[in-house]
């Protein structure tokens, strides 16, 4: 494994992962160019197809077709690349002088919004400030719980400080949400009519429903970038619609795709696919508060039923990574050393005998209609009833499963990836937690949370996370089968575009060949 670093992938490469169980021995040398490897050509525009944008305001914005629009023409103080490093952006250095509780950024000089203004840190005290202010309703509230809008203050023109509820030890990460773009200290929240930022491009057009026409920053503060002239973005209803534009020539890239719908483009020799780890997973949770999964040896057979190879090699053609049933995925830093879970059929129906269910029983599993999870809710039906436990399929529309998803005794929900494990681990499985769809709760786990949540150190983090991991294998409130590799459909002629783990899109680096 090669931990995060964005490839092309041409269909050769992807048979050849799909004959394995991983991507082990699918990569070796690559057929297609590296993605970020060709001298870089100036001018041209770039043709994107992106997924609906509902809403571009940036503190409300959800979705991914309107963050990957905003993200073009804003910026945020850090970037998180897809090895999980940070990229100073609008900050060029951060610190803490006591632990993660009191954070120190400095404010890059020489920023000018696209309107001329120059960039100081009162923009950044007054988007952080709206951000966290409860009357807002910005999405970001709830992952920046920790800050209050009076602890976010100037120290100088060019030096923000942030004075946390509670040490964060890997706070820069939280500084790259979304919803964390920098806008200017007097934005009056209507960004449509008004769409400046500091980023490598300017909004000629916006259409809503439609798309947005995007022209060069000339005045960008990284000089020499961007290499386009512009970005033509075209949003699309479906997956599949994106991906016929991209066959179709009509564009050149597509922000985003299973693998079950890049399948369709594997024989065409003008596309390749940039592809990176990531640590976007799938939560088979279970109601610990309810029978018959109110018994750990109960949830350890269901986990015991899964072939976990099989599915990625089912579901991805090997392009993703086995889970263990925690979060704490490959790509993270700190590594997590367990055995790993492998089917045991026999052994699941001795714990289920043990627990009460010699017969096994039946049960219904709720899960949504989204990229390859109807067909995994199919695997874990079929492997779960050799052991006797019969599944009732209840696959739903998306709004329809998240009105109730962490209500249900036994859900099939998809999870998007975070730069740090700590950011899943403590809105999923904290007891209480309003997304802790498993109602599980152990009190030492919980208590490891907040150390982990506290530790600057990576190696002192890492081994409080080993044990963390070792709790929720042993307890199961989850079954986390795999990790899936993110995938990004291109044209040959286009270069310099990295994957994402979050599925965010830069296009500094961008150019046509």
């Amino acid at each position: 494994m090669d931990g995060g670093r964005t490839h092309r992938t041409s269909r050769r490469d992807i048979l050849a992962g799909s004959l394995g169980l991983g991507l082990a021995g699918a990569l070796g040398p690559l057929a297609g160019r590296p993605a970020l490897a060709q001298t870089p050509k100036r001018g041209g525009t770039l043709r994107v197809a992106l997924p609906p944008a509902p809403n571009l305001d940036p503190l409300k914005m959800e979705a991914a077709g309107a963050i990957a629009i905003v993200q073009q023409v804003a910026e945020y103080l850090v970037w998180v690349e897809p090895d999980l490093s940070l990229r100073p952006v609008l900050a060029t250095s951060w610190s803490t002088p006591d632990g993660g509780k009191t954070w120190l950024f400095d404010i890059r000089q020489g920023v000018k919004f696209h309107d001329g203004r120059d960039l100081t840190a009162d923009d950044v005290v007054a988007s952080f400030q709206r951000m966290v202010d409860p009357t807002t309703a910005s999405a970001a509230a709830a992952q920046l719980s920790f800050l209050k809008k009076e602890h976010v203050k100037k120290v100088d023109d060019h030096k923000v400080q942030f004075d946390l509820e509670r040490p964060i030890g890997q706070f820069p990460y939280y500084t790259n949400v979304y919803n964390a773009l920098i806008l200017p200290h007097d934005y009056d929240g209507d960004w449509q009519k008004n769409p400046v930022g500091t980023g490598p491009f300017r909004v000629k057009s916006l259409r809503p429903q439609e798309g947005a026409t995007l022209v060069r920053n000339e005045t960008y503060w990284d000089q020499g970038k961007p290499y386009l002239d512009g970005v033509e973005i075209q949003l699309y209803e479906s997956p599949q619609a994106m991906i016929l534009a991209l066959q179709g020539k009509q564009a050149d890239m597509v922000l985003n795709a299973s693998f079950i719908d890049a399948r369709s483009i594997l024989s065409d020799p003008d596309l390749d696919v940039v592809h990176i780890q990531a640590p976007e997973h799938r939560q088979l949770t279970m109601r610990c508060d309810q029978k018959p999964f109110d018994d750990k040896r109960v949830r350890q057979a269901v986990a015991l039923c899964l072939n976990r190879p099989a599915l990625i090699k089912g579901l991805f053609g090997g392009f993703a990574d086995l889970g263990n049933d925690h979060p704490i995925a490959p790509i993270y830093p700190e590594k997590v050393e367990l055995k790993q879970r492998e089917q045991n059929v026999a052994e699941a129906k001795k714990l289920l005998a043990a627990a009460g269910y010699p017969q096994g029983f039946e049960v219904d599993l709720y899960t949504e209609q989204y990229i390859e999870v109807p067909q995994y809710a199919q695997f874990i039906k079929q492997m779960l009833e050799p052991a006797g436990i019969r599944v009732n399929l209840h696959i739903e529309p998306l709004n329809t499963y998240y009105d109730h998803w962490t209500k249900v005794g036994f859900g099939l929900t998809d999870w998007a990836g975070r730069p740090t494990a700590i950011q899943i681990l403590s809105v999923a499985f904290k007891g209480g937690a309003e997304w802790n769809a498993a109602h599980w709760k152990n009190d030492e786990f919980d208590g490891l949370l907040g150390q982990i949540e506290a530790e600057v150190d990576q190696g002192k983090r890492a081994k409080l996370l080993e044990r963390a991991a070792a709790i929720m294998n042993d307890e199961v409130p989850a079954v986390i089968g795999y990790f899936t590799n993110n995938l990004r459909p291109v044209s040959k002629r286009v270069a310099g575009v990295p994957g994402s783990i979050s599925q965010f899109l830069d296009l500094t680096k961008a150019h046509l060949v």
